[in-house]
């Protein structure tokens, strides 16, 4: 007896045959299957299924802001954009489970945005060559599976063609407000889910993460009253709140790397889920795949350490276990120095960000109350994050950091902050006091 031959899987059927997980046969005006069960199917409706709306049927392009955004300065203006089909009414089409309950439709705007993401903007994603695929195929095919994410990849392209505008054009705040529009709308979907994570959606749940990641660096260079969404989404982590100015790029990034840890402890809950073309965005480099460390590093940080038994910043220990503090940037400096050798390899330079998500949260907590010694050697990180800068999401992080280290340290700090002003071009001028608003 011949095998069994099973069916082709296919996006297009109608929302009620994918609510009962059934498979469509696709027939207009409507399917076989809604025709025997005498109910309405939604290929009688005017229009391929496109985004879901937010409550209320207006567009996704809505920009009032939901709670999981800081958002001011909100002003509920739609973006103007032609529709490739014309607004339909709220309808009881659709049955109870169906993971496309609110209305849907495409338009040229959103077409737009996922023709630049499947073009172009899934290269920026990462440096290896070998994980282009899995962001322009893989993760596109869960997206068709799960709103959230492909709300997600529409956020991102949305942030992409943002930065190749003038900040000044229509357009720069036209691309900025809909990926806050899309971000609330990916947001809706991923914080409930990502309390449930599960083998069907755990793909998903993961490449939205990463988007998070692009997210956190991005959305900081939007123009005031559109910028910096702040995603409530923490690693748990409890400590006293951050003590550095509210202007410091510094701090930041230190919200960055709280985003981060609380982005890897998802991917943590999702990794047993994550096989197939999908492990290709997991890989790690092996030893052998990086270069040895330079004698210009070994210097480094071998000047680094010195900091740790320097007379003039004795101050340093006030009030803590001095050996207990030394143990910990000792051990940082190491596993930084470890780390550095990947950002000599392009197809590997991303592996910098696993220093931060990796520090002990006793190191994490030094950032935030201002430490100099954990900004000292955070600064050495941010002159390595240069690596990134070819990357439009991450560029000019690194020097801004650098600068900003700079301008919070004393002047006793120069000399072990030498290599990281070096690395991002700064140079100190008219001698005196060491301010890094003096350096050009």
């Amino acid at each position: 007896m011949p095998s069994r031959r099973s069916h082709t899987k296919s996006h297009h059927g109608c929302r009620q045959c994918k609510a009962r997980r059934v498979k469509c046969d696709e027939t207009s005006p409507q399917c076989q299957r809604c025709v025997k069960r005498q109910i309405p199917c939604s290929f009688l409706e005017n229009g391929s299924e496109g985004f879901p709306t937010p409550p209320g049927n207006t567009s996704v392009h809505d920009t009032s802001t939901p709670k999981s955004f800081d958002h001011p300065h909100s002003d509920p203006e739609k973006i103007r954009h032609a529709a490739l089909s014309t607004p339909k009414a709220s309808s009881p089409l659709a049955t109870e489970g169906d993971p496309a309950s609110l209305d849907k439709r495409f338009d040229l705007l959103d077409l737009e945005l996922i023709q630049h993401y499947s073009t172009r903007t899934y290269m920026t994603m990462s440096s290896r060559l070998a994980t282009h695929a899995v962001w322009r195929d893989t993760v596109f095919a869960e997206a068709l599976r799960h709103d959230y994410l492909l709300h997600g990849l529409m956020a991102t392209a949305a942030l992409h063609k943002a930065t190749l505008l003038l900040k000044s054009s229509d357009a720069y705040a036209e691309y900025s407000k809909v990926a806050l529009a899309h971000q609330n709308a990916a947001l809706a979907g991923f914080i409930p889910a990502v309390s449930k994570p599960n083998q069907d959606n755990g793909i998903a749940l993961f490449s939205a993460s990463l988007l998070l990641t692009i997210w956190a660096f991005a959305s900081k260079k939007l123009p005031e009253g559109l910028n910096s969404v702040k995603l409530d989404f923490g690693s748990g982590e409890s400590s006293p709140g951050i003590t550095l100015p509210l202007d410091s790029p510094t701090a930041d990034f230190i919200e960055i790397i709280m985003i981060l840890r609380g982005i890897y402890a998802v991917i943590r809950e999702t990794d047993k889920w994550l096989q197939g073309e999908i492990e290709e965005l997991l890989r790690y480099p092996r030893s052998e795949d990086l270069p040895p460390h330079s004698p210009e590093v070994e210097e480094t940080f071998s000047t680094l350490r010195k900091a740790l038994d320097d007379p003039q910043l004795l101050s340093l220990w006030e009030g803590e276990d001095p050996h207990r503090m030394k143990n910990l940037f000792l051990e940082q400096m190491e596993a930084l120095r470890d780390i550095s050798r990947c950002r000599s390899v392009v197809e590997w330079d991303g592996h910098i960000f696993s220093w931060l998500i990796m520090a002990p949260p006793s190191f994490i907590h030094c950032l935030k109350q201002s430490n100099p010694m954990a900004l000292a050697i955070f600064a050495h990180w941010a002159a390595m994050f240069r690596c990134m800068d070819h990357h439009w999401w991450a560029n000019g992080w690194g020097y801004s950091l650098v600068v900003d280290v700079s301008s919070l340290l004393d002047p006793v700090w120069a000399r072990y902050l030498d290599w990281p002003r070096r690395q991002v071009g700064l140079v100190f001028q008219g001698g005196g006091a060491f301010d890094a608003r003096r350096m050009t």
